[in-house]
């Protein structure tokens, strides 16, 4: 049992049915679109790189993103579910994360946008009440924390030049509130309330997300960087509660 939130802990995919399962299995496929869409997009982005070195980290982080995957898969298949079946059923990686993966400004917009939300959600999962999969987000998370650090470095560049930072700034606009969607799904609701009663996660949806852009609001002050107007967070159906909206009003 989890001393904080005394929710039972799970070993194995015969402890789990009914309720518990299917929020556990729609979870996990939510994490695995994410994850093989992402290394897809790092896998596009090689050839668009600008350098060997981002070349170079682009190869990585799309191996590091494919090894993710895996490890989702393995844990879905435990389950009985059918993996090959749950990725061919996602989006195109450019649709889901709504980008250019041809551009070299969308890939870095995304670095410095997509990877930190993820690493937020990761942060929640390493402690699930179902063990098999938070014990593989330990090695997930540390990835995920150097991806970011080279999305940080990518803004920092782009940030040298007005012209290049006022490109960045309009993709941001379209890629951060379909990233908010995407990686936090609705802030509140019967799913957010089912996982925090039953371990699959600790914090509401709500405070994952402000600690997200708080974090992020950091690096973007400093570098001259705006949160998108609150209008591109409704066109892309992104729900933010009061307290989101607060944090997002403090730098426009």
């Amino acid at each position: 049992m989890n001393e904080i939130t005394k929710a039972p802990q799970y070993t194995g995919p015969d402890q789990v049915s009914g309720e518990y399962r299917e929020m556990l299995v729609r979870l996990l496929t939510r994490q695995l679109w994410a994850e093989t869409a992402t290394a897809e997009v790092f896998g596009r982005s090689i050839a668009a790189a600008p350098s060997w070195r981002d070349r170079y980290l682009a190869a990585e982080f799309t191996f590091e993103e494919a090894q993710h995957s895996q490890m989702l898969i393995d844990v879905l298949e435990e389950l009985g579910e059918d993996a090959e079946a749950i990725i061919e059923a996602r989006p195109d990686a450019g649709k889901f994360w709504h980008l250019d993966l041809d551009d070299w400004v969308h890939i870095a917009v995304f670095n410095f946008t997509v990877d930190r939300g993820g690493s937020q959600q990761i942060m929640e999962y390493a402690d699930s009440s179902y063990r098999p999969w938070a014990e593989k987000m330990g090695v997930v998370l540390a990835d995920e924390e150097e991806h970011y650090s080279n999305g940080v470095d990518n803004l920092r560049e782009f940030a040298k030049d007005p012209a290049r930072l006022a490109h960045f700034q309009a993709v941001f606009n379209e890629l951060l509130p379909n990233a908010v969607k995407r990686c936090f799904g609705r802030p509140e609701g019967a799913d957010n309330e089912f996982c925090l009663a039953h371990g699959l996660k600790h914090n509401s949806t709500e405070v994952v997300v402000n600690r997200y852009l708080t974090e992020m609001r950091e690096y973007m002050a400093e570098n001259g960087l705006k949160f998108p107007p609150f209008e591109e967070f409704e066109k892309a159906g992104a729900e933010l509660m009061p307290s989101t909206r607060e944090i997002i009003g403090s730098l426009q």
